[in-house]
């Protein structure tokens, strides 16, 4: 979208005026493509807020139904909804938001045999989804294919998000540095640890405004865990540096 015309000014205006943003931070915005893989409390909010801000291309990547469960923490799903597709009615949804952006829904669960066709397109993937297994599948390939990995994880009233670009500097760590996968972990999704609502889309935000930041070139640190307490407004930033023994990332 390399013209604005006064609609489109008018839509983005009250960031066009940032002025860490401006015209040039908003076209930056626009061009940028999203790959969200998980649409539930944190692909749902992530999308939501993505679309708002003018995200030109967004990928949505899930398999499952939305269910009644689903309603307290997943923003713009319904109760009428119950039983449909979350990638094609969260869709449908965002393109209401903003008609201009390309929206493409991948109904399937991301595995070693698909998420090279689907991932290498897209600049950015946002991993929202709840076991370990896929996001380090997900790293794998952010790492292999140098994609920027924005991840993050819920529990209770607890949140956790970090941005990573493991390929882009030699001591840059990835998610396996933070997490090896070399150790059992707890089932960590909203099933089995519970998760407050308003923690889930807070998660997506964190998520969001660590993407806008980095395409606007603000400030962000590629070796930090951020926790964030909803019970206790408190927040906690955990420096990492690379693991020279990580399978993945350590001879780079």
């Amino acid at each position: 979208m390399s013209k604005l015309n006064n609609k489109i000014l008018e839509k983005y205006s009250r960031q066009i005026i940032i002025d860490s943003v401006g015209i040039e931070g908003q076209k930056k915005i626009f061009k940028t493509k999203v790959l969200i893989v998980g649409c539930g409390g944190l692909g749902t909010s992530a999308a939501q807020y993505l679309t708002m801000t003018g995200i030109g291309k967004i990928g949505l990547v899930d398999d499952d139904i939305i269910s009644l469960s689903n309603l307290n923490r997943q923003t713009l799903f319904t109760e009428e909804e119950i039983g449909e597709k979350k990638v094609f009615v969260l869709s449908e949804k965002i393109k209401k938001i903003n008609s201009k952006a390309s929206i493409q829904s991948f109904d399937l669960r991301l595995k070693d045999n698909n998420i090279n066709k689907i991932a290498t397109r897209y600049d950015y993937i946002l991993d929202c989804t709840d076991n370990f297994e896929t996001r380090f599948l997900i790293n794998k390939f952010c790492h292999i294919y140098k994609k920027i990995l924005i991840t993050a994880a819920l529990q209770n009233f607890d949140l956790q998000s970090t941005i990573l670009k493991s390929w882009f500097k030699k001591g840059n760590p990835c998610y396996e540095c933070f997490f090896p996968n070399t150790q059992i972990y707890p089932q960590d999704s909203c099933d089995e640890m519970g998760v407050l609502a308003p923690v889930a889309g807070l998660g997506g935000i964190f998520q969001a405004n660590l993407l806008i930041n980095n395409v606007l070139e603000n400030k962000v640190n590629y070796n930090e865990l951020i926790l964030f307490s909803c019970s206790e407004f408190r927040m906690r930033k955990i420096t990492f540096k690379k693991n020279i023994d990580c399978k993945i990332c350590g001879n780079n």
